[in-house]
């Protein structure tokens, strides 16, 4: 595993406040795109380059700039790919979101771009790699909008807003179809089940929600004033354990932050010759996965959540690529003291407590994301690692990175309690948004203090499932573009039988400016 700061200049040096890899790329030279929303109010695209590119090109940034998008008129606060097409949603203070898509040129000379393009060409004479431009604007309360989530068949949006709601958008028709009331303050983070039955958003009122989609299989059959989801559960506490803690009683609850990863030996990791290894540290430990367990016979309880004094725009939750397991940010766990946490619930147990706790973060969790695809089984030589999340499931896993405020920790569903990794001290501020490549192979995560770091991951086995660019079904397009179509992962067995194990723990930018990156150093 390895891990670099990309020092260039992202977003005129402001917040970068999210990132999105585009699953559908196809491209000769190879590479991964990306996109990222940052304070300057801008949309950028990028290309990471493979690993033998930088290797045959070491002087160059680990990344290529594509395009910038302009439209927004403040900072945009989430970026987000459909998973069936190379559309792009994006969104932010200004509560509009627009769907881009890149327009296809065929000859060198057809690249120049009109002049209604704002921010292709530059006055350098410097065009843009790649052009894309809005095909269509969902406007709804105009609050502000923290994120959102694509349907697995790329025709719906959920939007989560500051209105205290979240929005459900027909993408292809450009009208919102349902508006969720049911939180009671901001709305930070929203998921789509990959296979389309279930939502889940959270909200700075200490729950998470979760909405059964219930609308027409048939999408045109949607009329307006068509209910689409219905509230399925909601999670505010769960049972206290008998240990002698304080109850909850009146919803306030300390942000106790405990640090557990001071004096935590390196191991297995490597770490660039030109990282120093405090500004870059990984660990096996000690960000630890418990089982969550309560007493039958108390009616005491526990908040799940931090309370609207966290310091952070974001509670982005994430569902397992299969559908199985749903992460949750911002959980705080009380025993000893108030433990920062991400929580984990099966899908066949939605209305129960968690089943997972992954506690022991130094800080806040503010987002989770799953690894677009699963991975086979390790094959151990020696005694095999115990306490796989998923008992049912011996012959494959799965990878989940939660970002705290000041760390990223990563998970294998099949090797036990402990992350396998644990990056910190990257950034001088917090940590806003993670994403995967559709390989698994790398990560990238970015953070308010303006730069992005880039995470090369070495699977020890092979990934499986992987979500790969397909044909085009023009049923599927927003103001008539072209999408994709996408068979949905086999749901098998839904039974999640979770084999127990107990382990310790802005304004607008001015001008115009030639955007290729500048390079600081190298990855």
């Amino acid at each position: 595993m390895r891990v670099k700061t990309v020092q260039i200049n992202w977003h005129d040096k402001l917040p970068i406040f999210s990132v999105d890899f585009d699953h559908n790329y196809v491209n000769s030279s190879g590479g991964w795109r990306f996109a990222t929303g940052g304070g300057d109010n801008n949309v950028r695209l990028w290309r990471l380059r493979t690993p033998s590119e930088r290797e045959l090109e070491p002087q160059q940034p680990a990344v290529e700039f594509l395009a910038s998008l302009n439209r927004h008129t403040a900072p945009v606060n989430v970026v987000r790919f459909s998973p069936c097409s190379s559309k792009l949603a994006s969104a932010g203070d200004d509560g509009v979101i627009i769907i881009w898509r890149q327009q296809q040129t065929t000859d060198e000379t057809s690249r120049a771009p009109p002049a209604t393009m704002e921010g292709a060409l530059e006055d350098d004479g410097f065009v843009e790699p790649e052009v894309w431009r809005p095909v269509a604007m969902l406007r709804g309360s105009l609050a502000d909008i923290c994120d959102l989530a694509w349907s697995p068949d790329g025709n719906f949006l959920v939007s989560a807003s500051v209105d205290n709601t979240a929005r459900i958008w027909d993408a292809r028709e450009a009208r919102c179809l349902q508006v969720l009331a049911d939180h009671s303050h901001y709305v930070q983070g929203v998921a789509w089940d990959p296979l389309g039955e279930f939502i889940a958003t959270q909200s700075s009122d200490r729950s998470l929600r979760v909405y059964r989609w219930v609308a027409p299989r048939d999408p045109r059959e949607i009329k307006s004033g068509t209910e689409v989801a219905s509230l399925f559960a909601s999670h505010y506490s769960m049972p206290l354990a008998a240990s002698g803690q304080k109850e909850d009683e009146d919803g306030e609850e300390e942000n106790a932050l405990a640090n557990g990863m001071e004096g935590v030996e390196l191991q297995s990791t490597e770490v660039l010759d030109d990282v120093p290894m405090e500004e870059a540290a990984t660990s096996a430990l000690p960000v630890t996965a418990e089982t969550v367990t309560a007493p039958p016979t108390t009616n005491r309880s526990q908040r799940l959540f931090h309370d609207d004094n966290l310091a952070s725009f974001f509670r982005r939750p994430s569902i397992s690529p299969d559908g199985r397991l749903l992460a949750a940010a911002a959980g705080v766990q009380r025993d000893r003291s108030a433990r920062n946490t991400s929580y984990i619930w099966a899908r066949d147990a939605l209305h129960a407590p968690p089943v997972l706790s992954l506690a022991g973060h130094a800080k806040p969790v503010v987002a989770t994301r799953w690894a677009p695809c699963r991975f086979a089984a390790i094959k151990h030589t020696d005694a095999p690692t115990a306490g796989a999340w998923l008992a049912d499931d011996i012959d494959t896993r799965m990878m989940l990175a939660v970002a705290s405020q000041s760390s990223v920790a990563i998970y294998d569903t099949s090797m036990g309690g402990g992350a396998i990794g644990l990056m910190s001290g990257l950034h001088y501020a917090a940590i806003t948004d993670l994403a995967w490549t559709r390989d698994g192979s790398h990560m990238m995560l970015t953070s308010i203090d303006g730069f992005a770091s880039i995470v090369s991951i070495d699977q020890p086995s092979a990934a499986i499932d992987i979500p790969t660019p397909l044909t085009a079904d023009p049923g599927c397009a927003a103001s008539g573009t072209t999408d994709h179509s996408r068979e949905p992962l086999s749901d098998g067995a839904m039974s999640s039988q979770i084999q127990h194990h107990a382990t310790s723990d802005s304004a607008n930018s001015k001008g115009k400016k030639r955007l290729a990156p500048t390079l600081i150093s190298q990855f």
